[in-house]
């Protein structure tokens, strides 16, 4: 009887458990696959976790996604012939796209004959007329047909002058670059727009552009030193401002003055118990080749007087993603700089023909992020030229149109001299950079053919170096005399000479001959050291 009792007590509870059945299998189910999940999950994170250990290293090269293979992503995409042209800063403050001098206009046919080329928006573009706020000069928005006319399709507005109208005069020299119908990049109404590239359209592709400016404690002028726009982080932040690269300089100084320094310094910390809250002590294990001293960085180096830099990490991190973002939206891709920062100590400022190391790292870096060519501007002088993995490096082109020195003032009341004369009179600034290595540049252009650089040419031009102008004349860029052209490109192919390149002077025209490999005749892939 009992295990009668008992087949019909299981009896009964099976029968009660196969309304529950559905639901029982179904939380089986859902609990398996949530395991699955979660395996495969930490197996991902496992794979993709540095093999360093630790917390993961942003710096590290990005996944390689197999639909944007960087080998296509980044390479040039126009097939067809391609010819870029680039000159430096326009200062412009007297209209002269109507000048019919042949010197002029056939210099500036070159870049009119180009399918892309690019110079930098020296300052503001101002309507003087109804602009109701404070400004330290610029050019007249009328100097849209001047650039235009000139066949410029592309300007950077990051540069020592972008806020010379304070934030008003950056958005109307933007809403007149938009008006004109001119690319413009390098500012905007916050970092994340600052920072982004643009683009040209053109009839053979897409062209990007990324614009930026270094900055040092010593950009000048003081504006300069806060010009950098910041990110906006939903509706905090978002100054308005400049695509800022921000450099720390380190001086060079011999073992025997850093000893000297640092006896300056532990002199000074010394006295920390005098005061509360004082500066930490000197770390323990301190680098001994390198010391900060009253907010200035020094360095061990065999060479006193020289200045090396260092990139800020955050601001070199994001602005090569934002050229190889430019470059995979594009399909030509061109960066510039505006780069004031000088190598000697003992050298006045703007005069400086090397070229600062960081720049050299900048720019090959910028060209294994997709650039196709890398301009710079900044010091008034000309710098060395580069073929980097077959793109062209131009480290320094100098002004192009450099009518620094004059002024649209009308004299002040009761001035001995007049406005112009107060301006370049002996012992000014305007005088000081207005000698013969600032009244001399280059226009270059570099030609693709098949998505491959063939050549680059080196136009000089000549602002008025010899001293004979007409004060009205002066800064307007002329074909030159065969002799001073001669000499301009002398000057280059020393200039160009520790990178390897090798310029030949043809008709006074700079050519560089790039082989199928991508390498002038004798260029190498190295940087000029100092």
């Amino acid at each position: 009887m009992k295990r009668n009792s008992d087949f019909e007590n299981l009896w009964f509870r099976l029968r009660q458990l196969r309304w529950h059945l559905p639901a029982i299998v179904l939380g089986v189910t859902l609990l398996l696959t949530f395991h699955a999940l979660v395996s495969s999950s930490s197996a991902q994170e496992e794979a993709a976790a540095p093999t360093r250990g630790g917390q993961g290293d942003r710096s590290a090269a990005p996944q390689v996604d197999p639909l944007m293979p960087p080998e296509r992503e980044l390479a040039m995409k126009i097939k067809a012939p391609f010819t870029f042209a680039g000159v430096g800063d326009i200062i412009d403050r007297h209209p002269i796209g109507q000048l019919a001098d042949p010197g002029f206009q056939g210099l500036v046919q070159h870049i009119r004959d180009a399918d892309a080329s690019l110079a930098d928006m020296e300052g503001t573009l101002i309507d003087f007329d109804n602009f109701p706020n404070p400004i330290g000069g610029g050019a007249p928005k009328a100097a849209i047909a001047d650039i235009k006319g000139m066949g410029i399709k592309m300007m950077t507005t990051a540069n020592n002058h972008t806020l010379d109208g304070g934030t008003p005069g950056l958005f109307e020299t933007i809403k007149n670059l938009d008006e004109g119908g001119i690319v413009h990049a390098g500012t905007g109404r916050d970092l994340q727009d600052a920072r982004a590239a643009s683009y040209l359209s053109t009839p053979k592709g897409t062209v990007g552009l990324v614009a930026i400016f270094s900055i040092d404690p010593s950009s000048g002028p003081g504006p300069a030193l806060t010009s950098a726009a910041t990110y906006r982080n939903g509706n905090l932040g978002g100054a308005p401002g400049l695509n800022g690269l921000h450099v720390t300089p380190y001086f060079n100084v011999t073992s025997e003055q850093m000893d000297a320094l640092r006896k300056i310094r532990d002199s000074v910390y010394a006295r920390r118990g005098e005061v509360p809250d004082a500066v930490p002590p000197v770390a323990a294990n301190e680098n001994t080749d390198r010391l900060q001293l009253f907010g200035i960085w020094y360095k061990v180096s065999p060479k006193p007087g020289d200045v090396s830099y260092v990139m800020n990490p955050e601001d070199e991190r994001e602005i090569l993603r934002s050229i190889r973002n430019g470059k995979e939206n594009s399909d030509f891709m061109v960066v510039t700089i505006h780069c004031h920062q000088a190598n000697y100590a003992f050298q006045q400022y703007t005069f400086d023909n090397d070229v600062p190391d960081f720049l050299v790292e900048l720019a090959h870096k910028a060209i294994d992020n997709g650039a196709d060519a890398f301009v710079g501007h900044g010091v008034h002088t000309i710098r060395g030229v580069e073929i980097y993995k077959g793109k062209p490096i131009f480290y320094g082109v100098s002004n192009f149109l450099y009518q620094l020195a004059q002024s649209a003032e009308a004299p002040n009341p009761g001035g001995d001299t007049t406005a112009s004369e107060a301006n370049y009179r002996p012992g000014t600034e305007m005088n000081r950079v207005n000698q013969p290595d600032n009244l001399e540049n280059l226009l270059v252009t570099a030609h693709y053919e098949g998505g491959k650089l063939t050549e680059a040419r080196l136009y000089p031009g000549d602002l008025g170096r010899d001293g004979t102008r007409p004060f009205s004349q002066l800064g307007i860029p002329v074909t030159p005399t065969p002799d001073v052209a001669k000499d301009i490109l002398a000057k280059v192919q020393r200039l160009s000479k520790p990178f390897g390149t090798t310029i030949s002077i043809e008709n006074n025209v700079g050519v560089i001959h790039v082989t199928s490999a991508g390498a002038s005749h004798s260029e190498g892939e190295q940087g000029a050291g100092k």
